[in-house]
């Protein structure tokens, strides 16, 4: 099996030697799912998923010697972010120099994630082929969600208050989720963006968003259940074809109704059952919603209130640990200078997204508000990937809104 992903690697490394540096990215952009789902596949001290970490800066360096065609803010709003993620490691490189290296790296492939997109997809013809790959990709995590809902099949054993979670071959729920949100996302600005034509389009994308739904509703995951909440919301009032956009988020809420019938507010209704029980009193400790985040974040506040020294108070240890919540995570990690940095950074972007050509600010705004829900309960700065994909689109939609506007000739 390890044969798969070495596989990639060379794929992405021969297409940038004999197609160019766009064939490389679309690959990668294509096939990044299944790469993903050999994330406990080594070869030697690296993890596969490491070495394509290493590996994209090797392939993509020349687009950070092109930085100087992009406009000055957005290179500062990416600086911004890089330091809010990376002030620490002057300190950890003495203690942890390969954890280090490492978040050096994640750091770089960041950086290059706010500009590879917004300086390769240059036309049209070139931002079809990126959202087509983005709905490949999304492909693989629906299949084996599709196929562990027939058979009954478990690859890992993830449950969250009783409910089995069907996350594939992934560590957790993170992965499939948020292929499936950027699949319905990639969806959506296609249909935005080009006339679709033929048969056969229209019922890939049909049964794409179909399939998107419910890998989404299959793992319950409460983030992708308000980020839902709030992408329907953000569409229905301020999208400017609300019929269209009304009539996919039926579509994929009939499918989930339809496949998973009157279970569906059951399983709502157990997923959230601490959340509600709070509100209701019948949980008194509020550290018990959101999965008991509230004890993992109340003990390493008290070690950083209480252990930490003052210099690593202000500017961080630069170690990362699993404090599922991105804003205690930087605080310890980069101190309360790297918080700083990253709400500005946060406030920047909601800013940026009132400056997008007025068809293209709702996906601007979904694309902050995901980032702000997963920021509460999840640690995105740590996904490389997700940078890439998130800031990546984000910049084109703000650097080149000429891109998204559908031709009427």
């Amino acid at each position: 099996m390890i044969l798969v992903p070495l596989l990639i690697l060379f794929t992405m490394v021969v297409a940038k030697l004999q197609k160019g540096v766009y064939a490389s990215f679309l690959f990668l952009v294509a096939t990044k799912s299944i790469m993903d789902a050999f994330w406990e596949f080594k070869f030697g001290p690296l993890s596969m998923l490491s070495i394509q970490g290493v590996l994209i800066p090797v392939l993509f360096y020349k687009i950070i010697l092109t930085r100087k065609v992009i406009p000055k803010s957005w290179l500062s709003t990416a600086k911004i972010y890089i330091v809010a993620l990376s002030l620490g490691l002057i300190w950890s490189i003495a203690v942890n120099p390969m954890g280090t290296l490492e978040n050096l790296i994640l750091s770089v492939n960041i950086y290059i994630g706010f500009i590879l997109i917004p300086l390769l997809v240059h036309d049209q013809k070139r931002l079809k082929q990126f959202l087509i790959a983005i709905m490949i990709c999304g492909i693989f995590p629906i299949l084996v969600s599709m196929y562990q809902l027939q058979t009954g099949v478990v690859f890992q054993d993830r449950e969250t208050v009783g409910l089995t979670r069907y996350v594939g071959f992934y560590h957790d729920a993170f992965p499939v989720r948020f292929y499936g949100l950027m699949t319905l996302f990639s969806v959506l600005l296609y249909q935005s963006t080009f006339k679709i034509e033929g048969l056969f389009m229209k019922l890939f994308l049909l049964l794409l968003t179909a399939g998107a739904f419910v890998s989404i509703y299959a793992v319950f995951s409460k983030a992708a259940v308000g980020i839902m909440g709030l992408w329907m919301v953000l569409l229905l009032v301020f999208s400017k074809s609300k019929i269209k956009q009304a009539f996919s988020i039926i579509i994929g809420v009939a499918v989930i109704f339809l496949v998973f019938g009157d279970a569906v507010y059951d399983n709502l209704e157990q997923l959230f059952s601490k959340e509600v029980g709070y509100q209701s009193g019948e949980v008194k400790d509020a550290r018990y919603t959101l999965a008991g985040r509230g004890y993992i974040w109340e003990n390493y506040w008290r070690f950083w209130t209480d252990q930490q020294s003052l210099i690593f108070q202000w500017i961080g240890d630069g170690i990362t640990r699993p404090v599922h919540n991105e804003y205690l995570r930087v605080l310890m990690a980069n101190g309360i200078i790297g918080v700083l940095f990253l709400v500005v950074f946060i406030f920047r972007n909601i800013a940026n997204t009132f400056k997008m050509h007025k068809k293209l600010k709702v996906f601007g705004m979904m694309l902050i508000g995901m980032y702000i829900v997963d920021s509460i309960g999840l640690v995105p700065g740590v996904y490389y990937y997700y940078n890439i994909l998130v800031w990546g689109i984000f910049g084109a939609l703000l650097l080149k809104p000429q891109l998204f506007i559908k031709k009427t000739v």
